[in-house]
């Protein structure tokens, strides 16, 4: 366990006083050293006079004792920055409380910093958060004071020593940090030859073991005024709007495939309802041509009379009447071209050799018979 190799054991027996000292973040029953032993207790005593571990002016409970083995040991898990902040030094006082007959004993217990913080980026904000320009006069010379990356850490002790490092620029060659101060200088003089525009990325990394690190941009430009620059733009456009063209090539592919999905059922759903019932009329109206009478002929297929006539059928779907219209004869004096007559009873007789079929057939709809 890692926690338990900076773990410092210290503890005396003066004036029935004992202390300890181990690392913060320790697991929950991790063993921080045997308090009867190092009090010359019996251990089978422990029980009947109800041992137990009092903190002095706090609720929380550090640490509690096995009065089978007599070990103190973890109560919970213990952070040094929630308990003494900055302090130097952090101990927690606690008692040891045996009754029958009663004994105090002092205890303390000293907690040593890990590195468990990362670095906190005060100023600029962390890569990402906000954008921010710093002005860079043309005119600066080697050693001018650029800017300043400002961090803190919230361990204590070497941990929170904290170093900076560009890790990314422009130009390499140009700008240099502090590696203690983080101050931001140029290395040389600006020149006319030098980009405008200047970027930089600097890792902030603190003493612990293992280091952690924050890092940050600076976005710095060379400039004497702004009015020099006709445009003033994020310099992170370049990252940031090939991700933003990215999303909105997947939004608009998205709403694209929805809008032609919606269309294409919709188009189906219609075309199947139109289909329908003539597909169902198509199957109805098939007369096979064995049941056409003798004496009367199919006329451009759409009927039957006797071959003396030539007419058109219409038919009325969901009646039971037709109407029959006749358009020309080939005889004049038969009948006249606009005339028009109501089916009934008597001109289904008048049809001699139809059978039922053919009968049932006209009963579908209308049917109009051109002449």
């Amino acid at each position: 366990m890692f926690g338990l190799l900076f773990f410092v054991l210290m503890a005396h027996t003066a004036y029935g006083d004992v202390s300890y000292s181990f690392p913060e973040e320790m697991k929950r029953g991790s063993v921080i050293g045997n308090i009867a032993k190092d009090l010359g207790l019996d251990v089978s005593r422990l029980s009947n006079r109800e041992a137990r571990i009092d903190n002095e002016g706090n609720s929380k409970r550090f640490c509690e004792i096995n009065i089978n083995t007599g070990e103190l040991t973890v109560a919970e898990r213990i952070d040094r920055e929630e308990i003494c902040g900055k302090k130097a030094s952090c101990v927690i006082k606690q008692e040891l409380v045996l009754e029958n007959p009663l004994e105090l004993h002092p205890v303390s217990v000293f907690i040593s910093d890990e590195n468990d913080n990362s670095p906190q980026i005060l100023y600029p904000s962390p890569e990402g958060n906000s954008f921010m320009t710093e002005m860079v006069p043309k005119t600066a010379q080697g050693r001018s004071l650029v800017s300043k990356v400002i961090a803190v850490d919230a361990d204590s002790g070497q941990n929170a020593w904290l170093s900076y490092h560009i890790i990314k620029a422009t130009d390499p060659g140009l700008f240099t940090i502090g590696v203690h101060s983080g101050e931001i200088r140029t290395q040389r003089d600006i020149s006319e030859s030098d980009s405008m525009k200047q970027n930089l990325i600097v890792s902030v990394r603190d003493n612990g073991q293992p280091s952690l690190s924050a890092t940050c941009a600076l976005y710095l430009l060379v400039s004497d005024n702004l009015a020099e620059v006709p445009e003033l733009k994020d310099m992170s456009h370049d990252e940031s709007s090939s991700k933003l063209t990215f999303y909105l090539i997947i939004a608009l592919v998205s709403v694209s495939t929805f809008f032609l999905t919606f269309i294409i059922i919709i188009l189906a759903v219609r075309f199947c309802h139109r289909r329908k019932p003539r597909l169902l009329f198509d199957g109805a109206v098939a007369i096979p041509s064995a049941y056409l009478p003798p004496n009367y002929a199919e006329v451009e297929g759409a009927g039957t009379l006797r071959s003396a006539y030539n007419y058109d059928a219409y038919l009325t779907t969901g009646s039971r009447t037709s109407d029959f219209k006749f358009v020309r004869s080939y005889n004049d004096g038969t009948l006249t071209a606009d005339l028009t007559l109501r089916k009934t009873q008597s001109s289904i007789d008048d049809l001699e050799g139809l059978d039922e079929e053919v009968i049932s057939f006209s009963e579908v709809g209308d049917f109009h018979i051109i002449v």
